[in-house]
């Protein structure tokens, strides 16, 4: 009897919806609420980030380099909101006249998708230890992420005696 009463209960909600006389199928010509402004397929803004560890390789230079320019290839190991244990690759070119860093970076998912991603920071050096931060750009990706957009701020520390590093990101994406 119990299960036969939240049974109706369950009901009432769903058979109060379609008594009016109001269309419930998609597509109606009379839907209300809806504005110009809305978009049904509108991406949410999400929180995103999380932390990578980070090895880093200097790069030979590329014909026609400025001589303060030093080219870092890295390759990054992240978990991070939405893309779960991810790993990275990133191209990286730091001024060795100024504080100034950027690079063009690609995350992979497990599943084999990829987000894009440029950065552009600064850094201080204490002797081969470097601490960095700035704003890092989505700028797409492939699968899921494909179209997608937002940003993060990225602070972390390298060292060129060990050739490692590690960050944390912390933003928002959409896709």
């Amino acid at each position: 009897m119990k299960y036969t009463h939240a049974v109706w209960l369950a009901a009432i909600p769903l058979l109060a919806a379609c008594s009016e006389n109001t269309p419930t199928l998609p597509g109606s010509s009379t839907l209300t609420g809806l504005t110009s402004t809305t978009s049904l397929g509108a991406s949410p803004e999400r929180p995103f980030g999380g932390r990578c560890d980070t090895e880093i390789t200097i790069s030979p230079p590329i014909s026609g380099d400025a001589p303060d320019v030093l080219r870092l290839h890295i390759e990054y190991v992240c978990q991070l909101a939405h893309l779960g244990r991810t790993t990275a690759v990133a191209e990286q070119i730091v001024s060795l006249t100024g504080p100034n860093a950027s690079n063009t970076t690609i995350y992979t998912a497990a599943n084999g998708d990829q987000l894009f991603v440029t950065w552009t920071g600064t850094g201080t050096a204490n002797g081969p230890n470097n601490t960095f931060s700035g704003p890092e750009t989505i700028t797409g990706g492939t699968g899921r992420f494909a179209g997608a957009s937002g940003s993060t701020w990225v602070s972390g520390t390298a060292s060129f005696a060990t050739m490692t590093g590690q960050f944390t990101s912390v933003g928002t994406i959409s896709y």
